[in-house]
């Protein structure tokens, strides 16, 4: 299904966890404003994506109704959308707002107000809303369930009545806890997921499968990891890492092949993270080692070895990211890693991450509109001006490669936008460098009467008569 979310700016942070968590639903989530372009027509996408939203998740505080807040404006594009709200606009209370403020057309849908979790809630509700619930999570739940389930069935085969029903209980129980958990670790809140299933990993009988969950969940905290401050919280790197790496030590003890090299993997990335903050003793590279003596394959492993030696040691980095994705294991965690390590190093890095870009247009996998922008920023925009840059573009990548990725990436609609003026000088320069001088000469000499006709002179100006004159 495909989301809307409307958020003031001051609840940032808990619209990105929502976005994140309604994706791993399977759902296309809009949320990010800031993810436009330069020189897009802000209001026309703005409108064009809540016209083919399916839905709108609207968070209600003060801020979001107040009178010429920009969540209005949104929602009344949505107004138009849909006459009656009810079952596309899920309205959700995470502030408290005087239930007099909502304008009539959000009060007449029923107010979300969570007791507990609001993202889990959210994530539930529209669930409901799309008829259809969350598949990749049940599929985990029903895992946990499954085991459970048989482990207690030997232990039932000998019990008397009353002794088999009281283990059901405390066994759906347990169930329902476990499911509880993962949904909560899945949204976002990896430390209260997690010591809800250490808890149940501590009851009798043993349950391998908790134990399991509980691991898997310290290790997606350890991937998804940031350091927080805010007026009330402050959590460092070690902080964290303090909470999570004991879970995998513990696993350790009894775990072999491929699941000992991911939990060791993620054990030394927890130490990489200390060291960041200067709080690390142990060489993370030890642990990496370890992990592809047991898993030579291992995606995690090469993955985090190879982001830590970006952006300097860029040929070191290639071979072990090369490995990581023909693992063909958690691909997405790997391109994250790519683009994190490469995009704000030297040249060479930064078109290396452009390699990355082609890797996946070439493979069919999904660029998030966050990834798009920040290869805009880094790589394309006002970069392409400097001699060095496109050289170690054009190196990088054979030129029809290169520009039919720069072209998959920024549509030729918004590429040829008379106010997307470094867009046109990419596509431009990409169209030279790839020998179709025709069409780059019509785009220079179009680019150059526009920043004559504007009075834009300075660098822009200056290097698009140049490229003219090499055309000539």
């Amino acid at each position: 299904m495909k989301i809307f979310l409307s958020y003031p700016s001051a609840e940032r942070t808990i619209a990105d966890r929502l976005a994140l968590a309604l994706e791993a639903e399977g759902h296309e989530v809009f949320f990010d404003r800031s993810d436009l372009a330069a020189g897009e027509a802000f209001h026309q996408r703005l409108r064009e994506a809540i016209q083919s939203a399916d839905a709108m998740v609207f968070l209600v505080t003060p801020a979001a109704v107040a009178p010429g807040s920009y969540t209005l404006a949104e929602l009344d594009i949505a107004r138009g959308r849909w006459r009656r709200p009810a079952g596309h606009i899920l309205p959700v209370l995470v502030a408290p707002t005087p239930m007099a403020s909502l304008p009539p057309y959000l009060s007449a849908v029923t107010l979300l107000q969570p007791r507990g979790e609001p993202v889990a809630a959210t994530v539930a509700a529209v669930a409901r809303l799309d008829g259809r619930g969350g598949a990749g999570r049940l599929r985990m739940t029903m895992v946990a369930v499954l085991v459970l389930v048989l482990l207690g069935a030997i232990a039932l085969a000998t019990m008397q009545l009353m002794q088999r029903r009281a283990v059901e209980a405390a066994m759906r129980r347990d169930q329902l806890a476990a499911a509880q958990a993962i949904q909560l670790c899945n949204d976002g809140s990896h430390e209260p997921a997690l010591r809800q299933l250490t808890e149940l990993a501590a009851h009798q009988p043993p349950a391998p499968a908790v134990a399991a969950l509980r691991e898997d969940c310290a290790m997606r905290w350890l991937r998804e990891m940031r350091a927080t401050s805010s007026d009330s919280v402050k959590r460092s790197f070690g902080e964290q890492v303090a909470v999570a790496q004991p879970v995998l030590l513990q696993g350790l003890a009894t775990a072999q092949g491929v699941r000992a090299a991911d939990l060791r993997a993620h054990i030394g990335w927890g130490e990489h993270l200390r060291s960041r903050e200067g709080t690390g003793s142990a060489d993370p590279v030890l642990h990496w080692q370890r992990a592809l003596a047991d898993d030579a394959g291992n995606v995690y492993a090469h993955a985090m070895w190879g982001n830590t030696l970006l952006p300097g040691r860029l040929a070191e980095a290639r071979q072990h990211f090369d490995k990581a994705v023909a693992s063909g294991r958690d691909r997405e965690f790997v391109r994250r890693l790519q683009f994190g390590g490469a995009l704000g190093g030297n040249n060479e890095a930064v078109a290396y991450a452009v390699v990355v870009a082609d890797e996946m247009r070439r493979g069919g996998e999904a660029l998030s509109s966050a990834q798009r922008a920040r290869l805009w920023n880094y790589a394309f925009s006002s970069r392409l001006l400097e001699a060095d840059a496109r050289n170690a573009l054009f190196a990088a990548l054979p030129p029809p490669a290169l520009r039919a990725t720069f072209e998959w990436l920024f549509p030729a609609a918004e590429l040829r936008e008379k106010t997307n003026v470094m867009g046109r000088f990419d596509l431009a320069t990409f169209q030279a460098n790839a020998g179709d001088r025709d069409a780059a000469r019509a785009g220079f000499e179009s680019l150059e009467r526009y920043l004559r006709a504007e009075r834009q002179g300075g660098r822009l100006l200056e290097q698009t008569q140049r490229a003219l004159a090499d055309l000539r």
